[in-house]
Protein backbone atom coordinates (compact mmCIF):
# COMPACT_ATOMS: atom_id res chain seq x y z
CA UNK A 1 0.00 0.00 0.00
CA UNK A 2 1.50 3.57 -1.19
CA UNK A 3 1.95 5.48 1.81
CA UNK A 4 -0.20 8.69 1.56
CA UNK A 5 0.52 12.21 3.37
CA UNK A 6 -1.82 14.74 4.10
CA UNK A 7 -1.87 18.23 3.26
CA UNK A 8 -3.49 21.60 2.63
CA UNK A 9 -4.42 22.51 -1.04
CA UNK A 10 -3.17 25.52 -0.12
CA UNK A 11 0.74 23.90 0.96
CA UNK A 12 0.21 22.09 -2.37
CA UNK A 13 -0.19 25.09 -4.97
CA UNK A 14 -0.46 28.96 -4.49
CA UNK A 15 -3.31 30.85 -6.02
CA UNK A 16 -1.29 33.73 -7.57
CA UNK A 17 -3.09 36.35 -9.59
CA UNK A 18 -1.46 38.30 -12.22
CA UNK A 19 -3.31 41.31 -13.56
CA UNK A 20 -2.90 43.65 -16.30
CA UNK A 21 -4.38 46.88 -17.81
CA UNK A 22 -5.24 45.98 -21.68
CA UNK A 23 -3.02 48.47 -23.41
CA UNK A 24 -5.20 50.49 -26.01
CA UNK A 25 -3.85 49.58 -29.85
CA UNK A 26 -3.17 46.09 -28.78
CA UNK A 27 -4.89 42.88 -28.73
CA UNK A 28 -5.08 40.13 -26.53
CA UNK A 29 -6.22 36.20 -26.38
CA UNK A 30 -8.17 34.76 -23.92
CA UNK A 31 -8.23 31.46 -22.55
CA UNK A 32 -11.52 28.93 -21.80
CA UNK A 33 -11.50 25.41 -19.55
CA UNK A 34 -13.61 22.32 -21.02
CA UNK A 35 -14.92 20.34 -18.63
CA UNK A 36 -14.01 17.16 -17.85
CA UNK A 37 -10.40 17.42 -18.29
CA UNK A 38 -10.29 18.00 -21.88
CA UNK A 39 -8.39 21.45 -21.83
CA UNK A 40 -7.72 24.67 -22.90
CA UNK A 41 -9.74 26.48 -26.06
CA UNK A 42 -8.36 29.51 -27.23
CA UNK A 43 -10.58 32.41 -27.99
CA UNK A 44 -10.31 34.94 -30.72
CA UNK A 45 -8.40 37.65 -30.64
CA UNK A 46 -9.83 40.68 -28.92
CA UNK A 47 -8.46 44.64 -28.59
CA UNK A 48 -7.97 46.08 -25.06
CA UNK A 49 -11.39 48.19 -25.98
CA UNK A 50 -13.43 44.95 -25.97
CA UNK A 51 -12.16 43.59 -22.98
CA UNK A 52 -13.44 47.54 -21.24
CA UNK A 53 -13.62 47.22 -17.34
CA UNK A 54 -13.16 43.39 -17.37
CA UNK A 55 -11.13 42.12 -14.73
CA UNK A 56 -8.10 39.88 -17.09
CA UNK A 57 -5.50 38.11 -15.60
CA UNK A 58 -2.08 36.85 -17.27
CA UNK A 59 -1.67 32.97 -17.85
CA UNK A 60 1.70 31.43 -17.52
CA UNK A 61 2.48 28.14 -18.83
CA UNK A 62 2.93 25.22 -16.20
CA UNK A 63 -0.24 26.89 -13.98
CA UNK A 64 -2.39 24.88 -13.03
CA UNK A 65 -5.71 26.41 -13.78
CA UNK A 66 -9.84 25.64 -12.11
CA UNK A 67 -12.47 27.29 -13.74
CA UNK A 68 -14.27 29.17 -10.96
CA UNK A 69 -17.68 27.65 -12.10
CA UNK A 70 -17.30 24.70 -13.90
CA UNK A 71 -14.65 23.29 -12.24
CA UNK A 72 -16.87 20.79 -9.96
CA UNK A 73 -17.34 18.78 -13.13
CA UNK A 74 -13.40 18.85 -14.38
CA UNK A 75 -12.98 22.24 -15.46
CA UNK A 76 -9.55 22.17 -14.67
CA UNK A 77 -6.02 22.27 -16.76
CA UNK A 78 -2.25 22.69 -16.77
CA UNK A 79 -1.07 26.52 -19.59
CA UNK A 80 1.23 24.97 -21.90
CA UNK A 81 3.69 27.44 -23.64
CA UNK A 82 0.68 27.40 -26.47
CA UNK A 83 -0.92 29.60 -23.48
CA UNK A 84 2.00 32.17 -22.72
CA UNK A 85 1.08 35.76 -22.94
CA UNK A 86 -2.73 34.73 -23.23
CA UNK A 87 -5.33 35.71 -20.66
CA UNK A 88 -8.22 34.72 -18.66
CA UNK A 89 -10.72 36.67 -16.67
CA UNK A 90 -11.40 36.48 -12.96
CA UNK A 91 -13.14 33.32 -13.91
CA UNK A 92 -10.10 31.48 -14.11
CA UNK A 93 -8.02 30.66 -10.72
CA UNK A 94 -4.31 30.53 -11.94
CA UNK A 95 -1.95 28.17 -9.37
CA UNK A 96 1.63 27.76 -9.03
CA UNK A 97 2.14 23.83 -8.14
CA UNK A 98 4.67 23.61 -4.85
CA UNK A 99 7.33 21.48 -7.02
CA UNK A 100 8.80 20.08 -3.36
CA UNK A 101 5.73 18.21 -2.76
CA UNK A 102 3.59 17.75 -5.64
CA UNK A 103 3.53 16.66 -9.39
CA UNK A 104 1.39 18.89 -11.51
CA UNK A 105 0.47 16.49 -14.12
CA UNK A 106 -0.12 14.32 -11.26
CA UNK A 107 -2.54 17.24 -10.05
CA UNK A 108 -4.63 17.62 -12.80
CA UNK A 109 -5.52 13.84 -12.91
CA UNK A 110 -6.11 13.98 -9.09
CA UNK A 111 -8.75 17.16 -9.66
CA UNK A 112 -10.21 16.32 -12.53
CA UNK A 113 -11.26 12.89 -12.60
CA UNK A 114 -9.89 11.53 -9.30
CA UNK A 115 -10.80 12.10 -5.43
CA UNK A 116 -9.71 15.73 -5.60
CA UNK A 117 -12.76 16.33 -8.00
CA UNK A 118 -14.87 15.44 -4.19
CA UNK A 119 -12.51 18.06 -2.78
CA UNK A 120 -13.60 20.39 -5.68
CA UNK A 121 -17.25 20.19 -5.07
CA UNK A 122 -17.39 20.22 -1.26
CA UNK A 123 -16.16 23.75 -1.55
CA UNK A 124 -18.41 25.03 -4.44
CA UNK A 125 -22.15 25.42 -2.31
CA UNK A 126 -24.81 25.21 -4.91
CA UNK A 127 -27.39 22.92 -6.23
CA UNK A 128 -27.98 24.24 -9.91
CA UNK A 129 -24.46 23.63 -11.66
CA UNK A 130 -24.13 27.48 -13.16
CA UNK A 131 -24.33 28.28 -9.55
CA UNK A 132 -21.71 25.79 -7.86
CA UNK A 133 -18.90 28.29 -7.95
CA UNK A 134 -15.71 27.35 -6.65
CA UNK A 135 -14.73 29.19 -3.52
CA UNK A 136 -11.46 30.48 -3.31
CA UNK A 137 -10.80 30.00 0.47
CA UNK A 138 -12.61 27.41 1.19
CA UNK A 139 -10.65 25.60 -1.53
CA UNK A 140 -7.45 26.45 -0.53
CA UNK A 141 -8.24 25.01 3.52
CA UNK A 142 -9.53 21.28 1.77
CA UNK A 143 -7.24 18.14 2.80
CA UNK A 144 -5.74 16.58 0.16
CA UNK A 145 -3.77 13.22 0.04
CA UNK A 146 -1.15 12.48 -1.82
CA UNK A 147 1.96 9.68 -2.24
CA UNK A 148 5.46 10.61 -2.56
CA UNK A 149 6.20 12.85 -5.26
CA UNK A 150 8.50 10.59 -7.47
CA UNK A 151 5.33 7.69 -6.87
CA UNK A 152 3.00 11.16 -8.76
CA UNK A 153 5.44 11.28 -11.49
CA UNK A 154 5.30 7.64 -11.71
CA UNK A 155 1.65 7.10 -11.80
CA UNK A 156 1.20 10.48 -13.85
CA UNK A 157 3.41 9.17 -16.65
CA UNK A 158 1.39 5.99 -16.95
CA UNK A 159 -1.59 8.23 -17.12
CA UNK A 160 -0.07 10.37 -20.03
CA UNK A 161 0.81 7.62 -22.05
CA UNK A 162 -2.55 5.53 -22.16
CA UNK A 163 -4.54 8.85 -22.18
CA UNK A 164 -3.02 9.90 -25.32
CA UNK A 165 -3.69 6.78 -26.91
CA UNK A 166 -7.32 6.96 -25.89
CA UNK A 167 -7.56 10.12 -27.69
CA UNK A 168 -5.25 9.09 -30.39
CA UNK A 169 -7.80 6.29 -31.43
CA UNK A 170 -10.62 8.73 -30.44
CA UNK A 171 -8.74 11.50 -33.02
CA UNK A 172 -8.76 8.34 -35.66
CA UNK A 173 -12.01 7.27 -35.64
CA UNK A 174 -13.35 11.26 -35.76
CA UNK A 175 -11.40 11.17 -39.00
CA UNK A 176 -12.53 8.02 -40.56
CA UNK A 177 -16.08 8.91 -39.77
CA UNK A 178 -15.34 12.43 -41.91
CA UNK A 179 -13.92 10.31 -44.45
CA UNK A 180 -17.19 7.92 -45.10
CA UNK A 181 -19.13 11.21 -45.14
CA UNK A 182 -17.04 12.50 -47.83
CA UNK A 183 -16.94 9.45 -49.63
CA UNK A 184 -20.49 8.51 -49.44
CA UNK A 185 -20.77 12.41 -50.90
CA UNK A 186 -18.39 11.22 -53.60
CA UNK A 187 -20.07 7.32 -54.62
CA UNK A 188 -23.68 8.92 -54.32
CA UNK A 189 -22.51 11.89 -56.96
CA UNK A 190 -21.20 9.61 -59.24
CA UNK A 191 -24.05 7.32 -59.10
CA UNK A 192 -26.24 9.89 -60.09
CA UNK A 193 -24.04 11.06 -62.98
CA UNK A 194 -25.39 7.63 -63.89
CA UNK A 195 -28.53 8.12 -63.80
CA UNK A 196 -31.24 6.74 -66.60
CA UNK A 197 -34.41 8.43 -64.88
CA UNK A 198 -35.84 10.90 -62.87
CA UNK A 199 -38.68 9.45 -60.45
CA UNK A 200 -41.33 10.91 -58.15
CA UNK A 201 -40.68 9.93 -54.25
CA UNK A 202 -44.29 8.53 -54.03
CA UNK A 203 -44.32 6.70 -57.00
CA UNK A 204 -41.10 3.89 -55.84
CA UNK A 205 -41.78 3.42 -52.09
CA UNK A 206 -45.02 3.50 -50.40
CA UNK A 207 -46.18 4.03 -46.55
CA UNK A 208 -45.74 0.74 -44.51
CA UNK A 209 -46.97 0.55 -41.60
CA UNK A 210 -49.71 -1.43 -39.03
CA UNK A 211 -51.46 0.38 -36.35
CA UNK A 212 -51.84 -0.51 -32.65
CA UNK A 213 -54.00 -0.40 -29.60
CA UNK A 214 -51.29 -0.23 -27.39
CA UNK A 215 -52.20 -1.93 -23.48
CA UNK A 216 -51.59 -0.33 -20.44
CA UNK A 217 -50.49 -3.43 -18.95
CA UNK A 218 -48.27 -4.52 -21.69
CA UNK A 219 -44.48 -4.08 -22.14
CA UNK A 220 -43.46 -2.49 -25.44
CA UNK A 221 -39.64 -1.34 -26.92
CA UNK A 222 -40.03 1.73 -28.91
CA UNK A 223 -37.41 3.50 -31.09
CA UNK A 224 -36.46 6.73 -31.74
CA UNK A 225 -33.93 8.08 -33.79
CA UNK A 226 -30.37 9.91 -34.11
CA UNK A 227 -29.54 12.50 -36.06
CA UNK A 228 -27.10 12.79 -38.95
CA UNK A 229 -26.70 9.38 -39.92
CA UNK A 230 -26.62 7.48 -36.48
CA UNK A 231 -29.50 5.02 -37.45
CA UNK A 232 -31.94 4.04 -35.11
CA UNK A 233 -32.17 4.14 -31.51
CA UNK A 234 -33.86 0.62 -29.78
CA UNK A 235 -35.38 1.53 -26.43
CA UNK A 236 -35.73 -1.03 -22.95
CA UNK A 237 -39.25 -2.31 -22.61
CA UNK A 238 -41.20 0.13 -21.37
CA UNK A 239 -44.97 -0.53 -20.07
CA UNK A 240 -47.65 0.31 -22.17
CA UNK A 241 -48.97 3.10 -19.31
CA UNK A 242 -46.40 5.30 -19.94
CA UNK A 243 -46.13 5.16 -23.63
CA UNK A 244 -48.30 8.53 -23.61
CA UNK A 245 -50.80 9.31 -26.13
CA UNK A 246 -49.34 9.27 -29.47
CA UNK A 247 -50.47 6.73 -31.92
CA UNK A 248 -48.23 3.81 -32.19
CA UNK A 249 -47.37 1.49 -35.52
CA UNK A 250 -45.53 -2.01 -35.80
CA UNK A 251 -43.36 -1.62 -38.59
CA UNK A 252 -41.35 -3.78 -41.52
CA UNK A 253 -37.69 -4.98 -41.89
CA UNK A 254 -35.76 -3.38 -44.48
CA UNK A 255 -37.73 -0.21 -44.38
CA UNK A 256 -36.74 3.46 -44.97
CA UNK A 257 -37.22 4.94 -41.80
CA UNK A 258 -37.17 8.89 -41.46
CA UNK A 259 -38.23 11.10 -38.38
CA UNK A 260 -40.54 13.49 -38.89
CA UNK A 261 -39.45 16.21 -36.96
CA UNK A 262 -35.97 15.73 -37.04
CA UNK A 263 -35.33 14.15 -40.67
CA UNK A 264 -34.32 17.64 -41.85
CA UNK A 265 -31.09 16.92 -39.39
CA UNK A 266 -30.27 13.12 -40.93
CA UNK A 267 -32.49 11.39 -38.67
CA UNK A 268 -32.97 9.05 -41.72
CA UNK A 269 -32.18 4.90 -41.49
CA UNK A 270 -33.03 2.01 -42.31
CA UNK A 271 -35.05 -1.35 -40.20
CA UNK A 272 -33.16 -4.39 -39.86
CA UNK A 273 -33.90 -7.97 -39.73
CA UNK A 274 -34.44 -8.13 -35.82
CA UNK A 275 -36.76 -5.08 -35.10
CA UNK A 276 -40.47 -7.43 -34.77
CA UNK A 277 -40.39 -6.86 -31.13
CA UNK A 278 -40.37 -3.10 -31.88
CA UNK A 279 -43.06 -0.09 -31.68
CA UNK A 280 -42.89 3.38 -33.31
CA UNK A 281 -44.58 6.31 -32.76
CA UNK A 282 -46.54 8.72 -35.22
CA UNK A 283 -43.83 10.46 -35.50
CA UNK A 284 -41.46 8.19 -37.92
CA UNK A 285 -42.75 7.41 -41.60
CA UNK A 286 -41.40 3.89 -43.22
CA UNK A 287 -41.23 3.35 -46.90
CA UNK A 288 -40.78 0.12 -48.61
CA UNK A 289 -40.27 -0.21 -52.36
CA UNK A 290 -43.16 -0.09 -54.89
CA UNK A 291 -40.59 -2.32 -57.02
CA UNK A 292 -37.39 -4.37 -58.09
CA UNK A 293 -35.18 -1.65 -59.33
CA UNK A 294 -35.19 0.30 -55.73
CA UNK A 295 -32.60 -0.10 -52.99
CA UNK A 296 -33.77 1.27 -50.06
CA UNK A 297 -30.19 1.45 -48.63
CA UNK A 298 -29.12 3.50 -51.78
CA UNK A 299 -32.19 5.71 -50.91
CA UNK A 300 -30.96 6.71 -47.17
CA UNK A 301 -27.24 7.04 -48.75
CA UNK A 302 -28.95 9.37 -51.46
CA UNK A 303 -31.05 11.44 -48.62
CA UNK A 304 -27.94 11.81 -46.19
CA UNK A 305 -26.07 13.57 -49.46
CA UNK A 306 -26.13 17.33 -49.28
CA UNK A 307 -28.40 17.14 -52.62
CA UNK A 308 -30.92 14.39 -50.27
CA UNK A 309 -30.77 16.34 -47.32
CA UNK A 310 -31.18 20.05 -49.00
CA UNK A 311 -34.62 18.07 -50.81
CA UNK A 312 -35.60 17.01 -47.09
CA UNK A 313 -35.09 20.45 -45.66
CA UNK A 314 -36.67 22.24 -47.42
CA UNK A 315 -39.52 19.84 -47.41
CA UNK A 316 -39.55 21.14 -43.46
CA UNK A 317 -40.81 24.22 -43.53
CA UNK A 318 -40.67 26.03 -39.72
CA UNK A 319 -37.67 28.33 -38.25
CA UNK A 320 -37.60 26.49 -34.95
CA UNK A 321 -35.78 23.07 -34.82
CA UNK A 322 -38.77 21.21 -32.93
CA UNK A 323 -41.34 22.36 -35.82
CA UNK A 324 -39.48 21.24 -38.90
CA UNK A 325 -41.98 18.80 -39.47
CA UNK A 326 -41.55 16.41 -42.66
CA UNK A 327 -44.68 16.00 -44.11
CA UNK A 328 -45.98 12.50 -45.89
CA UNK A 329 -47.20 14.27 -49.15
CA UNK A 330 -44.19 16.96 -48.99
CA UNK A 331 -41.91 13.89 -48.98
CA UNK A 332 -43.90 11.60 -51.12
CA UNK A 333 -43.42 14.57 -53.97
CA UNK A 334 -39.54 14.79 -53.67
CA UNK A 335 -38.15 13.91 -57.54
CA UNK A 336 -34.69 13.26 -57.72
CA UNK A 337 -32.10 11.34 -60.63
CA UNK A 338 -32.14 7.12 -60.14
CA UNK A 339 -29.88 5.40 -60.99
CA UNK A 340 -29.90 1.84 -62.52
CA UNK A 341 -30.35 -0.51 -59.96
CA UNK A 342 -26.60 -2.34 -60.28
CA UNK A 343 -24.94 1.25 -59.36
CA UNK A 344 -27.71 1.25 -56.63
CA UNK A 345 -25.87 -1.68 -55.29
CA UNK A 346 -22.59 -0.76 -55.47
CA UNK A 347 -23.05 2.34 -53.85
CA UNK A 348 -24.94 0.25 -50.85
CA UNK A 349 -22.18 -3.11 -50.65
CA UNK A 350 -19.40 -0.45 -50.14
CA UNK A 351 -21.14 2.45 -47.77
CA UNK A 352 -22.98 0.21 -45.81
CA UNK A 353 -19.85 -2.49 -45.61
CA UNK A 354 -17.88 0.74 -44.15
CA UNK A 355 -20.48 1.79 -41.98
CA UNK A 356 -21.14 -1.46 -40.20
CA UNK A 357 -17.24 -1.45 -38.78
CA UNK A 358 -17.32 1.65 -38.19
CA UNK A 359 -20.28 1.45 -36.22
CA UNK A 360 -19.10 -1.54 -34.13
CA UNK A 361 -15.91 -0.01 -33.45
CA UNK A 362 -17.54 3.87 -32.35
CA UNK A 363 -20.19 1.55 -30.36
CA UNK A 364 -17.52 -0.70 -28.46
CA UNK A 365 -17.78 -0.24 -24.65
CA UNK A 366 -13.87 -0.54 -24.04
CA UNK A 367 -12.36 2.97 -25.51
CA UNK A 368 -15.16 5.22 -23.80
CA UNK A 369 -14.62 3.57 -20.16
CA UNK A 370 -10.83 3.57 -20.26
CA UNK A 371 -10.19 6.91 -19.38
CA UNK A 372 -12.06 6.65 -15.94
CA UNK A 373 -10.88 3.01 -15.20
CA UNK A 374 -7.24 4.65 -15.64
CA UNK A 375 -8.09 6.89 -13.34
CA UNK A 376 -9.52 4.80 -10.83
CA UNK A 377 -6.79 2.63 -10.94
CA UNK A 378 -4.51 5.19 -10.49
CA UNK A 379 -5.99 6.47 -7.57
CA UNK A 380 -6.53 2.96 -6.01
CA UNK A 381 -3.28 1.77 -5.91
CA UNK A 382 -3.43 -0.60 -8.84
CA UNK A 383 -1.86 1.33 -11.76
Amino acid sequence: MTELTEYAVEDVMTLVRRPIRPAVGETYREIGLRSFGKGIFHKDPVTAEAIAEKRVFKVQPGDLIFSNIFAWEGAVAIASEREKGMIGSHRFMTHEVNAEVADARYLLHYFHGGPGLNVIRSASPGSAGRNRTLGTRAFAAKRVLLPSLSEQRRISEKLDAALEKCLTVSTLRSHTSSLLVSLQESMVHEALQRSTETVRMGDIVTLTRTEIDVCPEKTYRPIGMRGFGRGVIRYEPTPGSRLGKLRFYKFPNSALVLSNIKAWEGAIGVTSGNEEEFIASNRFLFYTPKREGVNISYLRHYLLSRKGLNQISACSPGAADRNRTLGVKRFENIRFDLPPRDTQDRVTSTLDGLNKRLSAAHSAPTLQALPPALLDAAFSGRL
